[in-house]
């Protein structure tokens, strides 16, 4: 078999691995769609951002488009189907798929700003950042993938720390009817709650008045209670991303954070929100393409002992985050491995997600909800 062979996906799982493991060219018409999905061009964190497609009739996939890096899958435009596109391998058409259309109401403004620098859609799911910046950034000791304050440059400071009415103007205007949840994270703070206490008094005003689940991506607070809060306030489910496992690398990667949250850090958080939120409910990511397989399946295998439903996410680059230090190289088929591995430790434990908001809910940046098809 030749290595053009091995690089092949022979299925819409191993095509939406690839995706996410290496991204995608597209044409001028594609990237133009693409491009609408994000009008305000925000950037809520470190691995989010991308185009977001659903293949062959059924998989959902958020993966990263380049104009300048290339690589061995081309999304061309189909004219038979709107918004559809034929997915090309080595100039080889393999699949189709379609450009998940902008909602109307991108077009409303909230307080004179964009109601996409507010919320945006993820499929079945909205998204935003409350806070929308990281203390770490200017310790020098930011995680090296995280681009969550790269839309800071002459960007309001309502909308780096968003207050609450800003949310509920925008969901004025939404018909949340048409979604299953709202994901919300926030950068990390030198505070007890680490961000959380900023989050939580948004949430609670959130909550009140729209009963939609909410799931909040964050890092473990120093005082355990701001978990407690948070579910008090409405939360529905929890991320906390431990990201890197082997310590060595964790102080490179992920410096900051590595050494206020520690590993040890995390697994009583994750104890602790489980108590809290209960079984399936309670998530964390790994980046594949930092650390050896090795290393990836010691840590999932760890939380997946304690309860905790194991996100896997492809290390990607951002070509347009000027100096982006992260250009992991991450094998597609190494990255099916870990996802096997993940299935498998769940289906042995009875581990199934129950979320309904939240990374692992809406599923296109990784492939648990697709795991059954693996």
């Amino acid at each position: 078999m030749t290595n053009t062979d091995q690089q092949k996906p022979l299925n819409l799982i191993e095509l939406k691995a690839k995706m996410l493991c290496e991204g995608v060219n597209t044409s001028p018409e594609i990237e133009r769609l693409f491009l609408e999905q994000n009008p305000s061009k925000a950037k809520r964190g470190g691995l989010s951002s991308g185009g977001k497609m659903k293949i062959g009739g059924s998989i959902y996939v958020n993966a990263p488009f380049y104009r300048s890096k290339k690589t061995d899958l081309s999304l061309w435009r189909d004219v038979l189907c709107d918004h559809g596109f034929i997915i090309k391998y080595n100039n080889e058409p393999i699949a189709t798929g379609e450009v998940l259309k902008s909602p109307n109401w991108y077009n409303n403004l909230i307080s004179g700003f964009s109601i996409t620098q507010i919320l945006t859609s993820h499929g079945r799911q909205l998204a935003g950042s409350i806070y929308e910046d990281c203390s770490l950034f200017s310790h020098g000791n930011q995680c090296k993938f995280c681009v969550i304050n790269s839309s800071l440059a002459n960007r309001s400071p309502l909308l780096i720390k968003k207050k609450a009415k800003l949310f509920t103007d925008a969901l004025n205007l939404i018909p949340i009817n048409s979604y299953d949840g709202l994901t919300l994270n926030g950068g990390m703070t030198m505070h007890e709650g680490r961000g959380m206490e900023i989050i939580e008094p948004v949430v609670r005003e959130i909550y009140s008045n729209y009963k939609i689940p909410i799931g909040i991506e964050i890092t473990p607070p120093i005082n355990l209670d701001w978990i407690l809060r948070l579910k008090d306030a409405g939360v529905d489910s929890l991320m906390m991303n431990l990201e890197v496992w082997d310590e060595k690398l964790r102080r490179q990667y992920i410096p900051g954070k590595n050494e206020l949250c520690t590993k040890e850090v995390y697994l009583k958080a994750f104890e602790y929100a489980l108590k809290i939120f209960g079984p399936g409910k309670v998530s964390s990511c790994f980046v594949i393409g930092i650390e050896s397989l090795d290393s990836i399946k010691a840590g999932i295998q760890q939380i997946t002992d304690l309860g905790v439903i194991p996100s896997p996410l492809a290390g990607r680059y951002f070509e347009d985050i000027p100096d982006y230090p992260f250009s992991q190289q991450t094998d597609f088929r190494q990255f099916l491995e870990i996802l096997q591995f993940t299935n498998e430790l769940m289906f042995q434990k009875g581990l199934i997600t129950r979320d309904v908001a939240g990374c692992v809910a809406c599923g296109m940046c990784d492939l648990i909800k697709d795991q059954t098809n693996l």
